[in-house]
C-alpha cells in the first residue's frame, strides 16, 4: 500500500509506496522525471495492447526523462487476481517490461491508496473522481503535479504526439491563449492578448444543432451574470459536425444577435479538427483532451481558460453551460 504523508501533499514526491517485494519506495527518487502512472491488470482485454505500447514509450523516452509506473489493481472484473510475484513474472516474461511494477493496491473506495486519492484530486475523469477501469493513465510533470488524465481506452502511443508536455515537448509551442491572433466575423485580426486577466469560455458553435437553443440561452445567462466580474465568452462557428453551421459569418452573427440577443463576440468560422484545424484550437486541444482523444467530438465543446491564459478545463458538448458556473466562479475568485 502507499503511505499517507503527514501533511497535505503538494506533489507525488511526498508519497512513499511499496514495491512488488514489499519494500518502501520514496517517490521523490523520480524528481525531475515525467511520469506515466497506470493501474494495470493481467487478464484484461486491454492488457496486450497497453503493455506493448508502454514498452515502446519507455524504450524511446526513458533516457530523456520518462518513467512508467505501474500499480496492479484487482477492482475491475477481478482481472488482476495474482500475487505480486505472479504479476511481476507475467509482465517480465510475457512482455519483457523494464519499468517498475509496484505493490497491488486499490484505487477506488474507502481503501484507495493515498497516492491515488492525490492523483484523482489532480484530474477528474468522465465519471467523477473514480477510476473507471484498468489502464486509466495519469501524466505527471517534472514538478510532481498531475498534468493530465487519460481514459482506459486511450492507447499509450497516442499520448506521445498528442501531449506536448511529454519528455520531447517542442520549445516553440505557444505558452498561453494570448499568444494567438484570430479573425473576427468581419475578417479583421483580433489579438487575443486583449483578454489578458479575464476568464474565458471558448466554444465551437453551430446554428442548426439540437444543442443550439439550450447552449445559447445558458451562455447568455452566464455572460450577463459574470461579464462585469471578468468573464468573456468567445464563440467560434464551425461547420464540421453534421453541416450544422452552413451560413456565412454575417448570417451567423445575424442569427445569434437576432434570435438570442447574445452580446459576446462571434469570431470567424473555423475548423477545429483535421489538417486545417485553427492554431488556437490545436493549442486548446493540447491543453485538455476529450473522451475520444484530442478531436473535438461535436458542436458546443467547451474550454475554460484561466486568467493566465492556460486551459483549465474541457467540457463535453452535452455539458450545460450553467453547470460550469461553479468552475467559472472559482477562477474568477467570486463567491
Amino acid at each position: 500500500m502507499t503511505s499517507q504523508p503527514t501533511e497535505n501533499p503538494k506533489t507525488i514526491y511526498d508519497f512513499t509506496v511499496k514495491d512488488a517485494k514489499g519494500n518502501d519506495v520514496d517517490l521523490s527518487v523520480y524528481k525531475g522525471k515525467v511520469l506515466l502512472i497506470i493501474n494495470v491488470a493481467s487478464k484484461c482485454g486491454l492488457t496486450n495492447s497497453n503493455y506493448t505500447e508502454l514498452n515502446q514509450l519507455y524504450q524511446q523516452y526513458k533516457d530523456q526523462g520518462l518513467e512508467v509506473v505501474a500499480f496492479p489493481c484487482n477492482q475491475f472484473g477481478d482481472e488482476e487476481p495474482g500475487s505480486n510475484e505472479e504479476i511481476e513474472e507475467f509482465v517480465c516474461t510475457r512482455f519483457k517490461s523494464e519499468f517498475p511494477i509496484f505493490d497491488k493496491i486499490e484505487v477506488n473506495g474507502d481503501n484507495a491508496a493515498p497516492l491515488y486519492k492525490f492523483l484523482k484530486l489532480g484530474k477528474w475523469g468522465f465519471f467523477g473522481d473514480d477510476i473507471q477501469w484498468n489502464f486509466t493513465k495519469f501524466l505527471v510533470d517534472r514538478d510532481g503535479k498531475v498534468s493530465d488524465r487519460y481514459y482506459p481506452t486511450t492507447s499509450p502511443l497516442s499520448l506521445e504526439t498528442r501531449d506536448y508536455r511529454m519528455a520531447s515537448q517542442p520549445t516553440e509551442i505557444p505558452k498561453t491563449f494570448y499568444d494567438f491572433t484570430v479573425k473576427d466575423a468581419k475578417g479583421n485580426d483580433a489579438d487575443l492578448s486583449v483578454y489578458k486577466g479575464k476568464v474565458l469560455l471558448v466554444i465551437n458553435v453551430a446554428s442548426k444543432c439540437g444543442l443550439t437553443n439550450s447552449n445559447y440561452t445558458e451562455l447568455n445567462e452566464l455572460y450577463q451574470k459574470y461579464k462585469d466580474q471578468g468573464l468573456e465568452i468567445l464563440a467560434f462557428p464551425c461547420n464540421q459536425f453534421g453541416a450544422q453551421e452552413p451560413g456565412s459569418n454575417e448570417e451567423i452573427e445575424d442569427f445569434v444577435c437576432t434570435r438570442f440577443k447574445s452580446e459576446f463576440p462571434i469570431f470567424d468560422k473555423i475548423e477545429v479538427n483535421g489538417d486545417n484545424t485553427a492554431p488556437v484550437y490545436k493549442f486548446l486541444k493540447a491543453g485538455k483532451w476529450g473522451f475520444f482523444g484530442d478531436d473535438i467530438q461535436w458542436n458546443f465543446t467547451k474550454f475554460l481558460v484561466d486568467k493566465d491564459g492556460k486551459v483549465s478545463d474541457r467540457y463535453y458538448p452535452t455539458t450545460p453551460p450553467l453547470s460550469i458556473e461553479h468552475d467559472i466562479k472559482k477562477l474568477l475568485g467570486v463567491s
